[in-house]
């Protein structure tokens, strides 16, 4: 649920009008507001997008810029990511929330493996037609059944319906594994893969060199760059950073008060605190300083 900011209105009435279904994977919903409103959402443990149907809004990710919504630019909220929408007035909108579960359940199955570290999305970057436009009429099939006769929908044209728009969503948004996803190699990852990151999870908590990597399975840098890009869609090192960086977020939302962002980072192998924070804000859309203080703020 997100909290409604009365103070940004102008006007002593406030009109609006929203709805919302919850499937099992997904939900579904439709809101509209006569004055400009500002909402502010927490972190959910689901994906978001808001398909624009009239006028124009804008999503605040963090301290990022402002992310227009409208007609033609839908709008998207990673997994648990804060978000401030401003809905503008007359704007309504269909929003679509997956759940993270759902979305990394689907990637195992397109990818056939599990893939390592979290699924993270690039909201910044622009949906990717025709699959963006697939996903829109998907959307609004869905949307038009449950309006007119959700009761005679067979429970499992419904989980079909579901997994379509999922797979949908992953193929129009870009995230960390697109790359991964487009590519049509099918083979399991070889061992060198697998020793690789065995390697990285087991000694996460200091810097791992490219040189280091090759030596602990045996093989050139080369070939285990070319490895990791043929079944893992990134490099060796950037899956070391991440991670770290998801470990380092773990600990950051522990709000530990006997511990500061510094140490976090020392301890999770990044020597460079200015680097630390950027590519710690790249990846999760706030800085290290940022989720630390929210997570003291809960304790």
């Amino acid at each position: 649920m997100g909290q409604l900011d009365l103070r940004s209105l102008n006007q002593t009435d406030f009109e609006g009008v929203a709805n919302y279904l919850l499937l099992s994977k997904i939900g579904l919903g439709f809101c509209g507001y006569g004055a400009k409103t500002v909402v502010e959402f927490p972190e959910g443990d689901f994906a978001r997008l808001q398909i624009g149907l009239k006028g124009k809004a804008g999503v605040i990710l963090g301290s990022t810029a402002t992310i227009p919504v409208n007609e033609q630019q839908p709008g998207i909220t990673p997994p648990g990511q804060p978000t401030t929408i401003v809905f503008e007035p007359g704007f309504e909108q269909l929003i679509l929330r997956i759940k993270t579960g759902a979305l990394e359940n689907a990637l195992t199955t397109l990818l056939g493996a599990k893939p390592r570290g979290s699924l993270v999305f690039d909201p910044t970057a622009p949906p990717k037609p025709p699959t963006a436009q697939l996903l829109r009429e998907l959307i609004m099939f869905l949307a038009n059944q449950l309006n007119s006769m959700a009761a005679q929908l067979p429970k499992s044209m419904l989980q079909e319906l579901e997994q379509a728009l999922i797979v949908s969503f992953l193929s129009a948004h870009r995230h960390n594994f697109t790359e991964l996803l487009e590519s049509s190699a099918t083979e399991p990852a070889p061992l060198v893969v697998r020793l690789a990151e065995e390697y990285v999870e087991a000694n996460w908590a200091r810097a791992i060199t490219i040189e280091e990597l090759a030596s602990q399975t045996n093989t050139s840098i080369r070939s285990l760059y070319a490895a990791f890009k043929k079944y893992r869609g990134y490099s060796p090192m950037r899956f070391a950073k991440t991670v770290r960086l998801r470990r380092a977020r773990q600990m950051l939302l522990e709000g530990n008060p006997k511990t500061s962002v510094s140490q976090i980072a020392f301890k999770c192998g990044f020597g460079n605190l200015g680097h630390f924070a950027g590519d710690f804000r790249q990846m999760f859309g706030e800085l290290p300083s940022e989720v630390f203080a929210r997570a003291q703020r809960a304790r």
